[in-house]
């Protein structure tokens, strides 16, 4: 039977490709970086513009890392990055989590930010990348979950703002509180030696944030965001607010003999 397949709720407008390059190893995968080690074969599914790709590439040298995106742009991009930066031990292509390009066990580490929260069907994702597992091979998963976001002072604009988007995710096949259910997911898909960790990240520029998600709404037609434009310019520039996101993340095993 047919699946139909996800949508990428955000897009790919410039605030969103603009935020996506903020982000960097030591920071959103600084859960998973001290298992890692010199040497090693690391697959990075959903490596969107490669910036966290490229320093696990740094990091597991002279191993190499392959990162996969459904998006080509996404990929060129990433691809253009490793060439200016000679980081010839990276690799990017285009691929599916649900149909990896590579053969059962080949890889020591298989690495995913930000993905499943967009994923229909995320007990075959993991699969699929446990399949191209080494035995004993280890999975790092880190998504959002939505109900955990913290904005402060309260705004009525972005609390309306959070729920269109939670409600443009689900309809889009996703999961906006995919991170409270990642440790089960693992458990579910064959994995073992499970564990799970949350933590909060503070956006530092709170325009750009609010920028990202009115270009997100705005793809599906919302633009009360843009309407809002001078009160929610207030709002950024008040030297209280905060905006925090709660990541949940999750490592797991593949023991061959549990499955």
């Amino acid at each position: 039977m047919a699946i139909r397949p996800e949508t990428y709720t955000p897009g790919y407008s410039e605030p969103t490709l603009r935020l996506m390059l903020m982000r960097t190893a030591a920071k959103h995968a600084a859960f998973f970086t001290p298992l890692l080690r010199r040497g090693i074969r690391l697959l990075d599914c959903g490596c969107g513009p490669g910036t966290i790709t490229l320093d696990l590439a740094k990091l597991i040298s002279p191993g190499q890392v392959f990162g996969i995106d459904l998006e080509p742009g996404q990929v060129r991009y990433a691809q253009d990055q490793a060439r200016q930066q000679r980081q010839t031990n990276a690799s990017f292509g285009v691929a599916s989590i649900y149909g990896l390009p590579f053969p059962d066990g080949h890889f020591d580490a298989v690495f995913s930010h930000a993905l499943f929260e967009h994923l229909r069907e995320p007990v075959r994702g993991l699969r699929e990348m446990k399949r191209v597992l080494k035995p004993s091979g280890l999975v790092g998963i880190r998504s959002p979950d939505w109900a955990g976001w913290v904005v402060h002072p309260p705004n009525a604009l972005l609390d309306q703002a959070f729920r269109l988007f939670k409600e443009m995710q689900i309809g889009n096949g996703g999961n906006p509180y995919v991170g409270r259910a990642l440790k089960g997911l693992l458990r579910e898909s064959g994995f073992s030696n499970t564990s799970v960790s949350a933590s909060y990240e503070i956006f530092d520029d709170l325009s750009c944030f609010v920028e990202w998600l009115t270009s997100c709404l705005e793809l599906r037609g919302h633009t009360e965001l843009r309407q809002n434009t001078p009160e929610l310019r207030a709002w950024c520039e008040n030297p209280d607010a905060v905006v925090a996101v709660s990541w949940f993340e999750a490592i797991g095993e593949w023991s061959a003999n549990k499955t």
